[in-house]
């Protein structure tokens, strides 16, 4: 008897779903899905003091639609045809699931759109970057973790290795008077040398006649 009061349980348990996938057709499934597929997503954001915030707009929403941000937990029944979702976080991934207000196809998920919103650097305009606007420490799109401190320190950092070539190029600049006389003698060695030669010649004659006077 338990058995049977038991199936019949189980059997009105079952009844709504079934009740439910006859209403709800896979063509009206279809079809919705299409139409949600069909919203567009895109973001705005405004920027004050150093900070950032985000806003992601949902467009060409069909009515009758439900529109969960999943990361926020917060469900959004249709307003019109775009839904503008304010005060959100820079580099960040949500998740915005669209939903059927129908009463046989409600609750079935239709599709998910994911947007991701970038990071946001908030030392891009800072004066140490003059001259590093270039370099992805000082551009506005860029995930920085770092303090202002380290921040600052790394820029600088990066900096001066531009200035020492500089010093060094100075230094060697300066010549000395052997490196002067080195570049003259290379210059007229032609003239130079056959004089060196030939008076190192007319030497050791001298030398050896006078050796053999003696």
């Amino acid at each position: 008897m338990k058995r049977i009061i038991g199936c019949i349980g189980l059997l009105f348990l079952l009844i709504p779903f079934q009740i439910k996938a006859i209403l709800c057709k896979n063509e009206d499934k279809v079809k919705y899905q299409a139409l949600a597929n069909n919203i567009t997503t895109s973001y705005t954001y405004q920027e004050e003091n150093g900070t950032i915030s985000f806003q992601i707009i949902l467009s060409n929403i069909y009515d009758r639609f439900t529109i969960k941000d999943v990361k926020n937990g917060v469900t959004y029944p249709y307003r019109g045809s775009e839904l503008i979702i304010a005060n959100l976080s820079p580099n960040t991934s949500y998740r915005f699931d669209v939903y059927m207000e129908d009463l046989y196809c409600k609750d079935e998920l239709l599709y998910s759109h994911y947007v991701n919103t970038p990071p946001y650097n908030p030392y891009y305009q800072d004066p140490v970057c003059q001259g590093m606007e270039n370099n992805a420490l000082c551009q506005k799109w860029t995930n920085i973790t770092l303090s202002y401190d380290e921040f600052k320190k790394k820029v600088e950092g990066l900096k001066q290795p531009t200035e020492k070539p500089t010093e060094e190029k100075s230094k060697e600049d300066v010549k000395g008077i052997y490196d002067y006389i080195l570049e003259l003698y290379l210059d007229y060695y032609y003239i130079v040398l056959p004089i060196f030669i030939i008076g190192g010649i007319f030497i050791i004659y001298r030398y050896n006649k006078k050796n053999d006077l003696f």
